[in-house]
């Protein structure tokens, strides 16, 4: 059985994930005083990046049902790494809050992920029939 609702949030939730992790990734590139300096087109990448996170995060969140437990640290992330330039000039403080604050986005992201993904394979395993019977089961139970 499929549950157009769970396809709809797995969708959601991958974007979601793709995202961070690519915002990460070009966060770690301007943290690394290494490497050479910030190119015109590293910036852009990062700018569509983050105003894509910024335009879609808080709508994203609403429908996993996240919206309280991550939108505050979502935005801390978004609002402390303005540039990749700017990133490359935080305190070691700063740095430290975007970091613990990006894994605790991306580590819940993944959680729930692997929630859907784990009920849409139980599903997968069930017929209609079955499906409604559990439904109708647990109602009464919980009445």
């Amino acid at each position: 059985m499929r549950d157009k609702n769970l396809d709809r949030q797995l969708r959601l939730l991958t974007l979601q994930l793709d995202s961070w992790k690519k915002l990460h990734d070009l966060i770690t590139y301007g943290l690394d005083k290494t490497r050479p300096i910030i190119s015109a087109e590293q910036e852009r990448q990062f700018t569509d990046i983050r105003g894509n996170l910024l335009q879609e995060t808080e709508h994203s969140f609403r429908e996993l049902g996240l919206l309280g437990e991550l939108s505050g640290r979502a935005m801390n992330v978004l609002q402390r790494g303005a540039s990749i330039r700017g990133v490359r000039e935080l305190s070691t403080d700063d740095v430290r809050r975007l970091e613990a604050d990006w894994n605790g986005v991306f580590t819940k992201l993944g959680v729930l992920q692997g929630q859907l993904k784990s009920r849409r394979k139980v599903l997968e395993g069930q017929t209609t029939l079955s499906y409604l019977l559990s439904r109708l089961l647990r109602r009464r139970v919980l009445s």
